[in-house]
């Protein structure tokens, strides 16, 4: 008995430590156009992707529009041990370099005071990889996180004021590998873990003056119930305790609030967008094993409501051409106490570029750049492994939009 105890409790500790804490990981540029203006689409209406920003804005009378809009994130981490008995100070371990794909599909169709409206892409998401046999491995290897949002709404207008209703369906899927420390030997775990809810959307635009339009929006948290199997390699004296089995799991995706304003100034335009994040619906995650040998994981979270500040700037140099600069911050939603390597929550300052060459009467081709520096935190308590993280994310945007042609 006191062996099988033993047993449990080293299981339990090799378990326990981070073994899934994604960072904030809302993908806030949905449109290539608004990335190039410092990420700011909450007050824009020529873009097909206020199928995302504002639906309400989609009631303008302008016919069908579509845009296909594909974004290369390539981030870059750094994370550096803060305690010499894990590893030297003065030599930072970086993840494995790679490209997220992340991608967003817009249709619409406004006619008289009515508008209809589709957005399908990847709303949330994080992928971090880390080399294999590097001193945080009992914390995680990698892990992945993405959530595939589709969202039918509606919208109708009445004078200068435009109200947009619709409903969100989420897909997630997330995978986590990390290895196992049993004192004398290692094991390792393999999470693949996917589930589908549901919530509700709300949006306003307003035409306060010919120069001046304000959007407002509200996007519902989802409650996600997840499944899946966990695959374990572990030594032989714990095979009983950790055999292959199935997992379950839960994630909240936050309710999220967007102001923006926009302000038109003859060929030149100026966007603004501030968004609150109520991240504090991740609180803690649980890892309900099947097998009642294996030990569940309950996991300290405590996230924190989180905003960002995203403004940019769009001038028409020619009638075919359009060009765009924008900044932005993100806060972090993490508190250091529970920061980990699995997605080191960091806030983000930016820069943005992009433009817009209309290729034909009905077709437009958009481009956008975008670097992003996280501000460097250390991770501290006892949730957290000993470590300083930094880094810098490259973000490059390509989107065909097709419209109808202008009346």
């Amino acid at each position: 008995m006191r062996r099988h105890c033993i047993v449990a409790l080293l299981l339990t500790a090799a378990l326990a430590p981070s073994l899934a804490r994604a960072a904030g990981f809302e993908l806030t540029d949905q449109s290539v156009i608004a990335a190039g203006s410092g990420g700011a689409g909450t007050a824009r209406q020529s873009d097909p992707a206020a199928a995302w920003y504002n639906p309400a804005a989609q009631a303008d009378d302008a016919g069908f529009r579509a845009s296909a809009a594909l974004i290369l994130a390539i981030p870059r981490l750094s994370a550096r041990s803060t305690q010499d008995s894990l590893a030297p100070a003065d030599q930072p371990t970086n993840n494995e370099l790679g490209v997220a794909t992340p991608f967003a599909l817009n249709l619409g169709y406004a006619r008289g005071r009515w508008a209809v409206g589709l957005y399908a892409g990847t709303s949330h998401g994080t992928t971090v990889s880390w080399p294999a046999g590097w001193w945080g491995r009992f914390d995680i290897v990698s892990s992945s996180l993405r959530v595939v949002r589709t969202a039918p709404s509606a919208a109708v207008r009445f004078g200068r004021l435009r109200l947009g209703v619709g409903v969100h369906v989420d897909f997630a899927t997330m995978e986590l590998v990390r290895a196992l420390d049993f004192v004398d030997a290692e094991g390792s775990s393999h999470l693949r873990l996917s589930g589908a809810s549901a919530g509700a959307d709300a949006s306003i635009y307003v035409e306060v003056l010919p120069t001046l339009d304000v959007g407002l929006t509200y996007q519902s948290r989802t409650a996600i119930q997840l499944r899946g199997d966990a695959d374990f390699t572990v030594p032989d004296s714990f095979a009983a305790h950790a055999p292959d089995q199935h997992v379950s799991s839960s994630l909240t995706l936050p309710d999220r609030f967007a102001l923006g304003l926009a302000h038109h100034r003859g060929r030149v335009s100026f966007f603004a967008d501030v968004t609150v994040t109520l991240w504090s619906v991740r609180d803690t995650l649980t890892l309900d094993f099947e097998n009642p040998n294996t030990p569940d994981v309950v996991e300290p979270q405590r996230w924190r409501e989180s905003f960002s500040v995203h403004g940019g700037i769009e001038a028409a140099v020619s009638e075919r051409v359009r060009l765009r600069g924008g900044a932005y911050y993100d806060h972090q939603a993490a508190p250091s106490e529970t920061l980990a390597a699995s997605g080191p929550d960091m806030s983000r300052v930016g820069l943005s570029i992009g433009g817009s060459v209309q290729l034909h009467r009905t077709l437009a081709a958009d481009l956008s750049y975008s670097l992003a520096f996280f501000v460097p935190r250390d991770g501290t308590g006892p949730d957290a492994i000993p470590a300083s993280y930094s880094g810098q994310v490259h973000m490059i945007g390509v989107a065909f939009r097709a419209a109808n042609p202008p009346r």
